[in-house]
């Protein structure tokens, strides 16, 4: 899996080829977003993951 600064760089590098200038709010936008999709996809793998839950019945108290 690549990490936030290759995917970072690889969106910066693209933005330049096509012309256009980064500038910090634009490049605070894309590290947000790429730390907003990781977290998602980790979240998504380990939901993915988990055990199914099976509901039981509880115990009486008494």
């Amino acid at each position: 899996m690549l990490d936030h600064k290759t995917i970072e760089q690889t969106i910066a590098l693209l933005a330049k080829e096509n012309g256009v200038n980064l500038d910090r709010k634009d490049m605070l936008e894309i590290r947000t977003r790429v730390a907003m999709t990781l977290a998602a996809k980790e979240r998504y793998r380990q939901r993915m993951n988990s055990p199914t839950y099976q509901w039981r019945k509880l115990d009486p108290r008494r």
